[in-house]
């Protein structure tokens, strides 16, 4: 039977905001890059797809945070695979603090995209390698909830530049969190409150493309969306808990 994977990390100076915690962009990175060392060491990374075109791509996130942790401490990352269909695999995250306590948990659902095409490539070409490392544990949180478009004409426009573009030669990941809690009140973010984020990534943006960021406060929580003048590219919702 599969196992989980554990990686540590450490909080340094600049990552920290100024409450002196880490940063929930950072905070989610971390996940992320320990995801993509959990999926090197299995052999199923992006650098193992490439060899068929093919590269691993957010699809939807939900991350639920009781608080982050403080300046020069370490906090564990154990992840795992739960399950996968023929367009999305579900892969999950607890956070534990130096002392052992859950402060964070998350579940992400992935799509292989043909780098050539770009267009979302049949999962069912990975069964072998995700029957072998599925782990018979559910996710720690709800699934990402389904989010609407946000009617408003107040926006912020973000010109797509060098250092928000990854190697899939798209908008970054962790870029669009940012973009994110940029829009939040600095009030509400001082509060240090517990919150849930659920982001559902809907198109690419590219290099040269001008974003236009918006945010609502509604009774459900804050409401966001990342877009072109054409189409949507990221849909988020903040509710603190």
């Amino acid at each position: 039977m599969a196992e989980k994977a554990y990686f540590t990390y450490h909080v340094e100076p600049q990552s920290l905001d100024f409450n002196s915690r880490l940063r929930s962009a950072q905070l989610i990175m971390s996940a992320l890059n320990a995801a993509g060392a959990d999926a090197h060491n299995k052999g199923f990374d992006y650098v193992d797809m490439e060899q068929d075109d093919n590269t691993w791509v957010m699809s939807r996130m939900a991350i639920e945070v009781a608080f982050r942790p403080k300046q020069y401490s370490d906090y564990k990352i154990e992840t795992w695979i739960s399950n996968y269909n023929r367009l999305l695999s579900t892969r999950n995250f607890r956070i534990y603090d130096e002392q052992g306590v859950e402060f964070a948990k998350m579940t992400s659902q992935w799509a292989m995209l043909n780098v050539k095409t770009r267009t979302a490539v049949d999962l069912t070409c990975t069964a072998d390698v995700h029957e072998q490392y599925m782990v018979a544990d559910e996710p720690p949180c709800a699934a990402p909830c389904r989010l609407r478009g946000v009617a408003t004409e107040q926006f912020e426009e973000h010109k797509v530049r060098y250092s928000d573009i990854d190697f899939n030669r798209h908008f970054n990941t962790v870029r669009y969190l940012e973009l994110i809690f940029d829009r939040i009140p600095i009030e509400q973010i001082a509060a240090e409150r517990p919150y849930r984020l659920d982001v559902h990534f809907l198109h690419e943006s590219r290099l040269g493309e001008t974003l236009r960021v918006a945010c609502v406060e509604e009774e459900t929580g804050l409401q966001f969306e990342i877009s072109t003048e054409e189409y949507p590219c990221v849909r988020a919702q903040l509710r603190w808990l």
